[in-house]
């Protein structure tokens, strides 16, 4: 059991090549929590944008639909994957060609 769980472990560290990293424009880094707009400024237009879904949230006591997009952005031979829920940096993934 131990054997066939390490086995999977490395096969999908293997398997697809990205990494959580955050994205530096013009000397700023691009962190969870940096809104869209800010985003925009400082990396210019992205290379590709795509909403992919949307979620609902509970805040304040009301439930808010946000939608989630995709940003990409080709940068130093690989491409960072931006993914905002409701304006607002969650996650960054690199993957290098």
């Amino acid at each position: 059991m131990r054997k066939t769980f390490f086995i999977l472990a490395v096969l999908t560290v293997l398997a697809g090549p990205s990494w959580s990293a955050d994205m530096r424009c013009q000397g700023d880094l691009m962190t969870p929590g940096t809104i869209v707009a800010k985003v925009r400024k400082k990396c210019g237009d992205p290379l590709w944008e795509e909403r992919v879904g949307e979620i609902t949230v509970r805040r304040g006591g009301q439930e808010l639909l946000l939608y989630v997009t995709e940003m990409t952005y080709e940068v130093s031979g690989g491409y960072y994957v931006l993914t905002f829920e409701g304006g607002e940096l969650r996650k960054t993934e690199y993957f290098q060609n």
